[in-house]
């Protein structure tokens, strides 16, 4: 990037430098204007015979990069070996007494006394329901369905068969159509009536009747008695007992560790500086033409034709 900055720079320089001193066809070069050159032979000639653009010296302000040599200040990082003091930590078992309660169960026989209920015999009389039971005649009325119908003669048709011989024919021998036989047959017109008949029926009858009965009975009589029972007590005492701790001890030692440190350090260094300096150069000069248009050109303009 830093290249192109300085291509940059010095294009641009090269444009400056250039537009600082114009040029004009009209002006001869004299005495007053020391960076115009002399035209060339071939501007003199006719306007028949082609002819090169005149030049003319300018200076340039060019960017050069320059080496030089320098001293610079950069930190070093150096590793160096130094003592310090450590705590190294031990645990230590270490023998104590203490004095501690304990809890011991005793049994204990003791006396209650609590309360019994006994179930004691008793004769008593009550009177109670007796259940007799009788029989007795109840009348109901039951509704039926009876057939008053009757029978009646009908006469019905009947099949008959006959039997025909060997040679007999299928036509009838009569020319008029017979009427069926029947039969008288004896048929039975029902008539359902329904009727209320009464009923009479032995039906059995429970009564109760109070009667005085003795009874045994058991009454709860309540009564104290004394009992024994054990019971366990819990007794404190003290004891003196020995137990192992483990405790924390802390030793300081030497011990030895790499430390890494920055040290500023001296050092030559080759650097590249851009230097301006003014060069001359030649450049074409643009004349003016009879037939252009234009009564001046740029600084690199070319006119068509070659003026006398």
């Amino acid at each position: 990037m830093n290249w192109k900055r300085v291509r940059f720079a010095l294009l641009a320089s090269t444009v400056v430098a250039a537009a600082a001193f114009p040029v004009r066809a009209d002006e001869a070069p004299g005495k007053d204007n020391k960076m115009m050159a002399a035209p060339s032979a071939a501007a003199a000639t006719d306007c028949g015979v082609p002819c090169g653009p005149p030049m003319r010296t300018v200076c340039v302000t060019e960017w050069v990069p320059e080496k030089y040599e320098t001293t610079r200040t950069v930190n070093k990082t150096v590793y160096e070996q130094e003592k310090y003091t450590a705590i190294r930590v031990d645990c230590v078992p270490v023998q104590k007494t203490r004095t501690v309660n304990v809890c011991r169960v005793v049994p204990e026989v003791q006396e209650r006394t609590r309360q019994v209920c006994t179930m004691v015999p008793t004769v008593e009389e009550r009177t109670v329901m007796k259940k007799v039971w009788s029989c007795r005649e109840v009348t109901t009325t039951v509704r039926k369905c009876v057939d008053r119908g009757h029978w009646e003669c009908r006469e019905v048709p009947c099949e008959t068969r006959r039997k025909h011989g060997l040679f007999h024919r299928g036509g009838d021998d009569c020319c008029e159509p017979c009427p069926p036989p029947t039969k008288t047959v004896k048929v039975w017109v029902p008539c359902k009536v329904w009727e209320e008949v009464p009923v009479t029926r032995m039906e059995r009858v429970c009564n109760y009747v109070p009667e005085t009965v003795k009874v045994t009975v058991c009454k709860p009589v309540m009564r104290e008695e004394k009992f024994q029972v054990t019971v366990c007590k819990n007794v404190m005492e003290q004891k003196t007992e020995n137990y192992t701790v483990m405790e924390r001890r802390e030793t300081p030692y030497e011990a030895t560790r790499t430390v890494a440190k920055c040290v500023p350090v001296q050092e030559k260094v080759t650097c590249v500086r851009m230097v301006a300096r003014t060069v001359e150069k030649q450049v074409p000069v643009e004349t003016c033409c009879e037939e252009s248009g234009h009564g001046r050109g740029g600084l690199f303009h070319r006119a068509n034709r070659c003026c006398k």
